[in-house]
């Protein structure tokens, strides 16, 4: 509780918040004071050695002559504690040498104490807690302070040095030594070096403490770490995710850790989304739809949660393109393929190959972006021919690159497009989208009027044309005007409305479709001046939207899909199912009594327990938060751990 009106505190945010649980029994957790002159080797060197000079109560007593904050005088208390680093395999005896490693380091709301994480044993992935990035900051940071003490000792010796010459030469002086020493002595121990990790505080992962109840109820701690979350000062989670780490045995004075990446900037594309959904209900479908929505597949229907989400791709990123490097398209019935694939885009579209479930309208676990894996490498054979009769010498990872990429831009624009109905909705707190669709979309279904699907094909047009992928498309092929006039081709091979793809260029197309988009009408009034709305779709955004908002998922087999499911650069999080099979892969099993409301409790062979939240699709947060657990990277994960599941 806190606050004048005692209410508890509350998370400055609309999007629920979700928390991805690990227990760390292993693991102690420290407050050490940011200007702590030890904190940056221990960070970098990652281990701390701690020679017992004596007994118990001996250790003690020299303890307290170090200050109560400081990192020495806390690990060397340690090693005497059973809970923390004292060994359990062997006696404590005066030359015994005890090992602290560092598990992780998080600044804490106060912005100037850090805590530690500290385990007796080596972390099973060293960069879960500390980034690979953090770790070149204090290794650099630690190089260039020993430099500066290399330094500071030699000019101290050269000081040395040259008092003892000036003395030996001037013996009138001599008793004048005593004093010079003693100077040189006090610049020695006060001018001396320190090395703080102040410089390191940007790049630090977040994290606030709470306690943690002893009854282990993840209800309960989901509301005290909201309580701390919204206590530290620091604005929420861009995504609503959080990672919550569990160190030692649970008890009376034990805490908990939450971490989390604070926000800052324009208001989240998923925060504008979560305020519709809670604010305004009435927006939304009633009820929403709990199932894929394409009409028919020839691969059969596949439910949603066994489906695989990618990242999405920015046009400049090389991702994509690595991702599909030697790429070989299964070329069986060729020939029927292509006709048919240049049939269904002719009679749907891009809509053929891919299509968006808005949240208006589909469920939390269902909404996004879909691909019918079987139709891409379809469309990507179909470039194929198309080279051929073009003169382009173009390859299959080309081919593949086209296909995904112009249909993925494509399908990010009708996102975008409820993204912009979104924000119109919070702000005018009136419901927009169904309107639109029911008013505009049908209404003008498979006319030249149909401006959504014109635009959304200008939108792919745009995205080949990037600066990012042009320069990717020439050198994957010769030719450049004939890969134009082959993309041209593909979006011209549309049915009415797509085929308007060029009204792109104009400016008054932009504004007509916003006032759509604003008023529901299909025509501008009869003044015939639309309003000036259109920086709504083209000008910078009032909010943060990024692709990686937009759920991604294939349905059924395919080789491009299987190769961008398949690549660390493009996979992003598995469906829940799978990973419960990687958790037991690991040897991990069901505690049913661990788990509640909507989480599991999966326990290792070692006794740290992963909790797996039931919702669908698993979160980043969730997923990567699974990785540290096992020890492993995202990269070891796809190549070596899926394919055995």
């Amino acid at each position: 509780m806190s606050g004048q009106s005692s209410r508890p505190l509350r998370l400055q945010s609309w999007i629920p918040p979700s928390f991805a649980w690990t227990t760390a029994p292993d693991v102690f957790c420290i407050d050490v004071p940011a200007s702590d002159p030890d904190l940056v080797e221990f960070l970098a060197t990652g281990e701390w050695e701690i020679e017992v000079l004596g007994a118990q109560r001996t250790a003690r007593l020299m303890a307290l002559l170090l200050d109560e904050k400081s990192l020495r005088r806390q690990l060397r208390e340690a090693v005497w504690a059973p809970a923390k680093l004292k060994p359990t395999d062997a006696r404590i005896k005066v030359g015994t040498k005890v090992v602290a490693h560092c598990h992780g380091v998080f600044l804490l709301p106060d912005g100037k104490t850090l805590c530690l994480a500290v385990g007796r044993s080596k972390p099973v992935a060293p960069d879960a807690w500390i980034s690979a990035g953090l770790k070149t900051d204090a290794d650099a940071l630690l190089l260039e302070h020993r430099s500066k003490v290399a330094e500071f000792d030699e000019a101290i010796d050269r000081k040395k040095k040259d008092n003892e010459d000036f003395y030996a030469r001037n013996s009138d002086m001599k008793k004048f030594e005593g004093f010079a020493e003693a100077q040189v002595a006090m610049e020695s121990h006060f001018q001396r070096p320190v090395l703080t990790a102040e410089r390191l505080l940007p790049s630090l992962p977040r994290a606030a403490k709470f306690p943690q109840p002893t009854s282990g109820d993840l209800e309960k701690l989901a509301r005290a770490a909201v309580v701390a979350i919204a206590a530290s000062g620091w604005p929420p989670s861009r995504d609503g995710n959080y990672a919550g780490i569990l160190p030692g045995a649970a008890g009376r004075r034990s805490q908990g850790l939450v971490s989390w990446v604070p926000h800052q900037g324009l208001p989240s594309y998923p925060e504008v989304r979560w305020a519709v959904q809670r604010r305004l209900p009435t927006a939304l479908r009633k009820p929403r739809i709990e199932q894929m929505g394409k009409p028919k597949f020839d691969t059969g229907t596949q439910p949603a949660q066994d489906s695989v989400q990618v990242h999405g791709f920015d046009p400049v990123s090389k991702d994509l393109k690595d991702a599909l490097d030697d790429l070989q398209l299964d070329q069986d019935d060729y020939r029927d393929r292509v006709d048919d694939v240049r049939k269904d885009v002719k009679g749907q579209g891009f809509e053929a190959i891919a299509w968006f479930q808005p949240y208006h309208v589909w469920t939390e676990e269902t909404w996004g972006i879909y691909f019918d894996a079987r139709k891409l490498d379809d469309l990507a054979l179909s470039f194929l021919d198309d080279f051929k009769s073009a003169r382009v010498h173009g390859s299959h990872s080309l081919a593949a690159l086209l296909a995904f990429g112009l249909t993925y831009a494509h399908e990010l624009f009708h996102a975008r497009v409820e993204a912009a109905l979104s924000w119109a909705e919070i702000n005018a707190q009136q419901p927009r989208h169904l309107r639109y669709k029911d008013r505009v979309y049908q209404a003008l279904r498979e006319t030249p009027d149909w401006l959504e699907e014109a635009l959304a094909n200008w939108a792919a047009w745009d995205w080949f044309k990037a600066p990012g992928i042009q320069s990717l498309v020439t050198r994957m092929a010769s030719n450049a005007e004939g890969l134009d006039r082959v993309v041209e081709a593909s979006l011209d091979l549309a049915p009415p409305g797509y085929q308007e793809w060029r009204l792109g260029h104009q400016a008054a197309t932009w504004r007509t479709f916003a006032n759509q988009l604003s008023t529901g009408n299909p025509k501008i009034t009869a003044t015939g001046t639309g309003l000036p709305l259109e920086s709504a779709l083209t000008g910078p955004l009032p909010y943060d939207f990024q692709a990686a908002d937009i759920p991604l998922r294939f349905v059924g087999p395919g080789v491009i899909a299987d190769r961008l499911q398949s690549h660390p650069a493009t996979f992003n999080v598995p469906p829940r199912r799978e990973l419960e099979r990687a958790l037991k892969h690991f040897r991990h099993s069901l505690d049913a009594s661990g788990g509640k409301g909507g989480h599991q409790k999966w326990t290792g062979p070692d006794q740290r327990a992963f909790i797996l939240p039931t919702r669908d699709p698993v979160s980043t947060g969730v997923f990567k938060t699974f990785l540290h657990h096992v020890g492993i990277d995202k990269a070891t994960y796809v190549r070596q751990v899926r394919p055995n599941l």
